[in-house]
This record gives C-alpha cells, sequence and structure tokens, in this order.
C-alpha cells in the first residue's frame, strides 16, 4: 500500500476494485490518474476497451469538501462516474437513507455494505451491472485531454498524419477530431491508457491488432 494512503481508505478501495472488474471484464485498473486537469486525480479508473468509469473514494478519515469539483472533473472524462463512500457520511432522515449533497452527479456506493431503506445504491449490489453493457458512447469531448502529447502524436502517426513532430495539444487534438469519428476516438483514448506505463495500475494490455475500429483517417 502506498506510504500516502490511509488503511481505511485501502479498505474501501479493494471491493471497489473488484466491483469494476465484474462491471467491465477485462479492464484496466490505474489508480490516481489524472483528469484533463492537473488540480484533481481520478482514484480508481476501470478503462475498458471502449469505455471508462471513474471512481472517487472517501474514507470516514476524509471530507467532502472537494468531492463536487472531484466529480465534475471525472464527468468532464467519462459519464459513468462512482463516488465510494464510508457510511458515516450517508443522511439519516426519518429512517430513510439519502446520498450526502456533495456527492451530487455521481452514482453513490456506500461502504460497508449493509441493508438500508432509501435512495443510494447500497445493500447486495451496488449497482445495475447491465447498465454498463449497453452500445458503446462516446465519452465526452475533454476527455482526450488525460491523453499526453507522445499518445497523441501515436495515434496520428497511425492514421498517416504527416509533420506531427512539432503540433502542440491542442493542434494535435484538433486533427484527431477533424480526422476521426467520436467511436473511433473513444477507442483511441482507451488504447492509450490501456498501454500506458502507470505507477500503480494493472499490467498494460497491448492494443488488439483485430479490432474492427483500427483507426484509419
Amino acid at each position: 500500500m502506498p506510504a500516502y494512503r490511509s488503511s481505511a481508505e485501502a479498505e474501501i478501495r479493494q471491493p471497489v476494485v473488484e466491483m469494476l472488474r465484474l462491471m467491465i471484464p477485462g479492464c484496466r485498473i490505474v489508480h490516481e490518474i489524472n483528469t484533463c486537469s492537473f488540480g484533481n486525480r481520478i482514484d480508481v479508473l476501470a478503462i475498458g476497451v471502449d469505455r471508462l468509469v471513474a471512481v472517487e473514494i472517501k474514507s470516514a478519515k476524509d471530507k467532502l469538501d472537494r468531492l463536487p469539483d472531484q466529480i465534475k472533473a471525472m464527468r468532464g472524462v467519462t459519464p459513468f462516474v462512482f463516488a465510494a463512500l464510508h457510511e458515516k457520511f450517508v443522511v439519516d432522515l426519518r429512517g430513510q437513507a439519502f446520498p450526502p449533497d456533495q456527492a451530487r452527479g455521481a452514482t453513490v456506493w456506500i461502504y460497508p455494505k449493509a441493508q438500508r431503506s432509501g435512495h443510494i445504491h447500497c445493500g447486495e449490489r451496488w449497482h445495475n451491472q447491465a447498465r454498463y453493457r449497453k452500445p458503446t458512447f462516446c465519452l465526452p469531448p475533454e476527455a482526450i485531454r488525460m491523453l499526453w502529447r507522445d499518445e497523441l502524436h501515436a495515434i496520428l502517426r497511425r492514421i498517416g498524419i504527416k509533420s506531427i513532430s512539432k503540433l502542440d495539444m491542442d493542434e494535435s487534438i484538433d486533427r484527431i477530431r477533424w480526422n476521426l469519428t467520436g467511436e473511433q476516438i473513444t477507442h483511441a483514448i482507451c488504447t492509450a491508457l490501456r498501454t500506458r506505463i502507470c505507477v500503480e495500475a494493472d499490467p498494460p494490455i497491448p492494443a488488439n491488432d483485430n479490432n474492427p475500429m483500427r483507426l484509419s483517417a
């Protein structure tokens, strides 16, 4: 466990990772990855071949003051955003359990899991898994800004764009958006993140050359 991570957070992180692997079979799990802005990090990101699921963890030792901004940053890169919260943050109104206001915009998971009455996702099933196995949808436009300059250039080389060595981030993104469909961009982002060398993550997953969504201009 990294030195900066409390045992209270690690206790929640383990079931979060287990649930993400059920949601997206074959996904790659990456811990502590930047969103498109370097001021916000995603605690746990599950990367499938065509989707991202982001989770912010709040243990019993945490506060919720930064959670609204963290959710906003995560929603900038994926529509699938979760807040995994310790049960101390559950709001009890007349015997009904509700998520805290700070978690608006995210699906709430409560830890430890328990049967509760109310409108939060808890109990034996934390969520409706079928929801995350629907047909592919495009990632938000800003998701491409999760990629590094070299990763953007690699995409451009794959689609045959010439003279890219001097292109900056914005210029590279502009050319990618001009040449590729939303579905192709989504696959390209996921491929880059699945193959990136990360400090704390599953081993990189090589790109599948047989993927029907191989990029072409």
